[in-house]
Formats: structure tokens, C-alpha cells, sequence
């Protein structure tokens, strides 16, 4: 299939299609479901759920919301994990099974935990499972680091910076940019200049719900992050502003991973042709497991009918070509 291979530094994958994090859950989550091979066939890299270097208990509950049209998930998990150690230990056998590309999406407090998180990772990896880092510089429900590193490109730049030297050059680095911006290029530009090899937008929009009969918050945390189909025309926006105005993204050399609203092969094709090497698929999954299997086979489909834009490398960034026919 090699319409659908698409590189991004390290990573050769087989399908543009990537779990997002959050979603993604524990190593033996996929085999829980009846067509798991199907489903690790069609995904070229899977990304972890966040991991942090001590364990966290995350956000109090009620952490999950659906919207009332149906469009969006609001969540307020907190980064909810077992902490480094024990993710080594447990988690990273397990994901060996798969067979696919491995990235870690990792969080921390400081730019000095981001650093120390890196390398315990890395040092610690004996099958050397993990394939890229994904920082995490964007989760919009936790009080400390997050998005409150996303906002600041100085922050992001020494954030990436301080990752790839602890991480070295077989980890393929990607940074994950917060929506909650007036202008993603500032902090894309910033993650660039630390080094970053990839770029992955969105994570999700903050947001909030109220339950009128008490007149309080429902989330544990009052504020959480909107996910899902509502946020997509946000993640195709802001994946073609960086395609369009940052030359490394333009000319490939630092590659975009679509993330956001992504619930079928169109939304795919939609944010591939704003600039995105990749995509990432998240909230989808809970309501429709076979989704990747059901993504692949659409995105196989379309390219026999483009003619010249038969394969996915030549399908990123078109809608910046007006000749495409």
C-alpha cells in the first residue's frame, strides 16, 4: 500500500493514520475488541495516552461530558497516569506486541521535569519500543504546565529544546500546539526553532459546561477541553495556517499531524489537503471502533479516482494549489 505511506524523520509509516492521545488508553485496550488486529493494521503509528514522570490522580470528577448536540466531548481527566516507572515496566511490553510505530505523549510541570521525563524514557526503553515523544505543551485542564506552556513560544522553544537533548536523534520529536491561541504560527514557529521534527495540532478547545437545575459546573474541574467533529473546521484552520505560512512546513521539512474532529476518511482528506502529513483520531473511537479500518479503506478508495494525486504524499497541502483538478 504505498499510496498511503507517508515519513515523518524516523517514523515510515504505512497509513497516515495515528491514535490520538488521550484516547489511546493502555497497551492491552485494542485486544479488548473483537478486530484488534484489523484495527493495528490500519494505523500507522499509536500514541500513547499522557504520561508524566511521578504518577497523578488527576482532575476530581466528574470528568467527562457529552454535548448536548452531540458534536463534542468535553473532558477533564487532569493527566490521570501511573507515572514513568510504571509505564515502563508495564506499558511499554505490551505496546512491543503491536508492531507499530510507538510515540509517548509526555507532560510535565517544568521545563526541567520535561527534560528528566525524556531521558528516563529513552534510557529506560531496553527493546527500544518507543519511537518519538510527543510533548504535550497544550492540555487545557491541568493547573500546572500545559497549556500554560503552549501559550508562551519561549516556553515551547525551550520545552522542544531541552526533549531532544535529552531524547537524542533516533526519538523523533513531535510537539503537540494548543488551539487556545490568537495565532498558532507563534508557537509552531517557537517549537520549530527548539528543534521539534513534526508539529500536531489541535489538542482540544477549552471549554466548559453548566448543569441549570444546580447552577454549578459539571466538570470536577469546571473548566475541560472540547473534543470531537464541533472542533474540526478549528484544526483544519489552523493546520493550513501553518502549512501556508511557515516555510519548514511547506516545504516538508518539518511535517503537520492533523488532530481534531476526525470521524471519517472525508475529515481525513480534509485536513491532509490543508497541509497534514498525518492525522490523529481520538473521540471518534469510543462511538465507532472500526473507524481506522473504516478511514483506510475510504482514504484507498479516493486515491484511485485522483489521477496524479494518487498517493498521500502527493495530496499534502493541495488546497494551496488552485491548478489541482
Amino acid at each position: 500500500m504505498k499510496q498511503l505511506q507517508v515519513r515523518i524523520k524516523n517514523l515510515v509509516m504505512s497509513t497516515p493514520l495515528m491514535t490520538a492521545s488521550g484516547t489511546s488508553g493502555t497497551c492491552d485496550e485494542l485486544e479488548r475488541l473483537r478486530n484488534w488486529e484489523r484495527i493495528v493494521d490500519a494505523i500507522g503509528a499509536f500514541v500513547t495516552k499522557g504520561v508524566t514522570l511521578e504518577p497523578r490522580v488527576g482532575n476530581p470528577e466528574l470528568r467527562v461530558v457529552e454535548t448536548r448536540t452531540g458534536l463534542g466531548l468535553l473532558n477533564s481527566i487532569g493527566l490521570h497516569n501511573s507515572g514513568a516507572k510504571v509505564f515502563v515496566a508495564k506499558e511499554l511490553p505490551g505496546l512491543l506486541r503491536y508492531g507499530v510505530n510507538i510515540v509517548v505523549n509526555i507532560s510535565a510541570s517544568t521545563v526541567e521535569e520535561f527534560g528528566r521525563l525524556a531521558s528516563y524514557l529513552v534510557e529506560n526503553d531496553v527493546n527500544t519500543t518507543i519511537a518519538g515523544l510527543e510533548i504535550n505543551v497544550s492540555c487545557p485542564n491541568i493547573k500546572e504546565g500545559g497549556a500554560a506552556f503552549g501559550i508562551n513560544p519561549r516556553l515551547v522553544e525551550k520545552v522542544v529544546r531541552t526533549v531532544k537533548k535529552a531524547a537524542g536523534e533516533r526519538i523523533t520529536i513531535i510537539t503537540k500546539l494548543t488551539p487556545n491561541v490568537s495565532d498558532i504560527t507563534l508557537p509552531a514557529r517557537a517549537a520549530i526553532q527548539g528543534g521539534t521534527d513534526a508539529l500536531s495540532m489541535i489538542n482540544t478547545v477549552r471549554g466548559m459546561a453548566i448543569n441549570i437545575a444546580t447552577g454549578k459546573p459539571y466538570l470536577g474541574n469546571v473548566y475541560g477541553g472540547l473534543s470531537g467533529p464541533a472542533i474540526k473546521p478549528v484544526g483544519v484552520f489552523m493546520v493550513y495556517e501553518c502549512f501556508k505560512k511557515i516555510p519548514e512546513c511547506n516545504k516538508g521539512a518539518v511535517p503537520i499531524v492533523g488532530i481534531g474532529g476526525i470521524s471519517c476518511w472525508e475529515d481525513a482528506v480534509e485536513y491532509i489537503m490543508a497541509g497534514a502529513t498525518a492525522v490523529g483520531i481520538g473521540t471518534a473511537r469510543f462511538v465507532n471502533p472500526d473507524v481506522f479500518c473504516q478511514v483506510k479503506k475510504g482514504l484507498l478508495d479516493y486515491l484511485k479516482t485522483r489521477g496524479s494525486y494518487s498517493t498521500i504524499a502527493n495530496l499534502v497541502g493541495v488546497s494551496h494549489n488552485r491548478d489541482m483538478p
